[in-house]
This record gives structure tokens, sequence and C-alpha cells, in this order.
């Protein structure tokens, strides 16, 4: 009780001797201090959640480039593939087959001019296929969704500096 009121008698506050350790300090730096440290810990936060962001945009970006490079090799291959296949066994194939479809459309018709329009035909049909299938597989060459999630990355990561 005694050392209460010689506290009180002096004019010194005693939560400003415990606080920050000086008795001439104002009770409102260390409010500014205070919001210092805890801006600092936030930019602190958002910078350790946007390295954290980044690790993991970079890993699955590595994984998704890796799955699609495999993806590219793997219908490159079939490409090269149905490249040769239609050189010299896809000529002779196609010959043969389209020749046989005119020999039983003569033999049947009695016309040559028939017989030879379906074999022109059917020549055109599998060329065309060929085609097509060539163009489905031309869209699995290349790294587009590996581009599109870069560019997302990227989108994530400024709006997180912002």
């Amino acid at each position: 009780m005694g050392t209460e009121k010689k506290s009180q008698a002096s004019g010194v506050n005693p939560d400003s001797t415990t606080r920050g350790g000086s008795r001439d300090k104002p009770a409102g730096q260390d409010d500014h201090s205070e919001g210092a440290d805890n801006r600092l810990e936030m930019t602190l936060a958002r910078a350790e959640a946007m390295l954290v962001l980044l690790t993991a945009w970079l890993a699955n970006i590595q994984k998704l480039f890796q799955l699609e490079l495999d993806r590219t090799l793997t219908a490159g291959k079939r490409l090269i593939f149905l490249q040769l296949m239609l050189v010299p066994l896809g000529t002779a194939l196609l010959v043969s087959l389209c020749g046989g479809v005119g020999l039983i459309t003569y033999y049947f018709s009695q016309s040559v001019y028939l017989g030879f329009l379906v074999f022109v035909l059917i020549q055109a049909v599998i060329f065309i296929g060929v085609l097509v299938y060539q163009q489905k597989l031309r869209p699995l060459l290349g790294f587009e969704e590996t581009k599109r999630q870069i560019r997302e990355a990227l989108n994530d990561v400024t709006e997180t500096i912002k």
C-alpha cells in the first residue's frame, strides 16, 4: 500500500514503465510501433503466401509441361508413322482395295465408267479419312495447356502482389 501512494504522488504511470521500459516515451508511440509491426507481419505473411503459391504453381507447371511433352511426342510419333505408312503401303493398299471395289462394280453393272467412278470415289474417301485423322491429331502437338497455366499463374501472382 505504501508503494502505490508513492507512485501516484510522483505522477508516474506504473503502466508506462512496464510497457516500454522508459518513462519519457509517450503512450501513443507504442501504438504506432505496434501498427508498424502488424503491417510488417502482414507484408511478410503475404510474401510467404505468394512464395508458397509460386512454388506450387511451378511444381504443377513443371508436371504439366512433362505430361504435354509426352503427349506431343506420342502424337508426333503417330503422325510420322501414318506418313510412312501412307507412302509405300498406303498406296498399294488403296489401289488394291479401290481396284477390287471398282471391279466388283463393273461386274454387277457391266459399265466401265461406273466401275472407274467407284474406284476413284473409294480412293478419295480413304484419303479424306486419313486427312481428317491427321487434323484430329494436330491439336495434340504443342504446349497450349502449359501456356494457359503460366498465364493464369502470372495473373494470380500479380493479384497477390497488389
